[in-house]
């Protein structure tokens, strides 16, 4: 089949034997492990990953010609390529199928990263790890240290909901079409959320959902302090109070890139400590 990539689909198809390889070992596939391939395109990395003992391999893809060209040419009875969007599949569902934690791996289109990276989050509590090979400022924006122009939401939501690494940079001449942009692999293991790296106890009443819209909210204006953020966040006579709080006034004339993982937690709680 003559495969050319589509544009609209972001496809870049990663040619390079030796990042294929360094990849598959990377994302350290074990005995009975179940994994979710997102948009595998022509297979190149599927094969990769097939040689090691999975038990169920699930690739989830929405170019109708690539979902032939796996079947046709891959026979292992341990794969399944599923014609749908990654986007749009329930996780929860697919992990009650199946019985325990997915590993989720895939080379992600540069145009629906974030999204992607936002859905895992949201699903951590059935996913053990992911491996993604992303775009380079978006993997560099992940790992990010704080007072950087690079940190941000994604930065702080998932190095909370997880533990991000990034582990190596791939060229764009590995691919073909060539992007104008590098590549890096980046891993984040949902089972080493911050509660679990630093040892403390999840505070009574946590809200994760709250806990996110709290940090978009503080970052809405990034360069403002984070007094004019609370603003958006608390009614006026809320707001009153947080002022003058001994826990919360260090906080208000900083910014929201100026806070670690740990800061953002300890700062959210401190306002939801004085709503209640």
């Amino acid at each position: 089949m003559d495969f050319k990539a589509k544009k609209s689909l972001g496809q870049n198809f990663l040619v390079d034997e030796k990042a294929r390889i360094r990849i598959a070992e990377a994302a350290n596939i074990e005995e009975g492990d179940i994994v979710i391939e997102i948009g595998p395109g022509t297979g190149l990395l599927t094969h990769e990953l097939l040689k090691f003992p999975l038990q169920k391999l699930t690739a989830f893809e929405v170019d109708e010609r690539a979902v032939a060209l796996l079947n046709e040419e891959i026979h292992d009875d341990r794969i399944e390529v599923r014609s749908d969007d990654f986007l749009e599949v329930d996780i929860k569902k697919l992990h009650e199928e199946y019985g325990r934690k997915l590993k989720i791996i895939g080379n992600i289109p540069y145009y629906i990263t974030s999204p992607i990276i936002f859905k895992l989050i949201d699903d951590r509590e059935y996913i053990s790890d992911a491996t993604l090979l992303i775009q380079l400022e978006v993997a560099e924006r992940l790992t990010a240290k704080p007072r950087t122009k690079e940190y941000g939401i994604p930065t702080v939501l998932a190095n909370f909901f997880g533990e991000v690494k990034f582990l190596f940079k791939v060229k764009a001449g590995c691919f073909k079409p060539v992007p104008n942009v590098d590549s890096a692999l980046i891993s984040i293991d949902f089972e080493k959320d911050h509660f679990t790296r630093s040892g403390s106890i999840v505070p009574p009443g946590f809200e994760p959902k709250l806990f996110q819209r709290f940090v978009r909210t503080m970052f809405a204006m990034r360069r403002k302090m984070l007094l004019n953020n609370l603003k958006n966040y608390l009614r006026n006579e809320e707001l009153k109070i947080m002022v003058t709080a001994p826990g919360i006034v260090p906080y208000l004339t900083m910014r929201a890139e100026e806070l670690d993982v740990a800061e953002f937690l300890k700062f959210y709680i401190a306002v939801e400590e004085l709503q209640s």
